[in-house]
């Protein structure tokens, strides 16, 4: 069920890609995705578990100090907020 959201959520994010016709976008996006879909199988055939699976595993584990977990989604709110406000405000 996750691969159907997850084919269903890049098709919503990469259509908009498509019709402003940015191919060279398309082609990076198509690239990140198919990269994701061989970590996640090389992930299932060696510890079957997909990547989020063994993240979810290691954040809820006790003995992960809090501060990993925050310096992680803090990482992640500052590369995806810098990349919107770079397309979009030009930074």
């Amino acid at each position: 069920m996750d691969a159907i959201i997850l084919l269903v959520v890049f098709a919503v994010f990469i259509i908009p890609w498509i019709i402003a016709k940015l191919w060279l976008w398309v082609g990076f996006w198509c690239i990140i995705a198919v990269l994701l879909g061989i970590t996640e199988l090389i992930s299932f055939l060696v510890t079957k578990q997909t990547i989020s699976q063994r993240f979810w595993a290691w954040r809820k584990d006790p003995k992960t100090p809090p501060w990993q977990k925050w310096m992680i989604f803090g990482g992640m709110i500052i590369f995806w907020g810098y990349l919107l406000c770079h397309l979009f405000l030009g930074w």
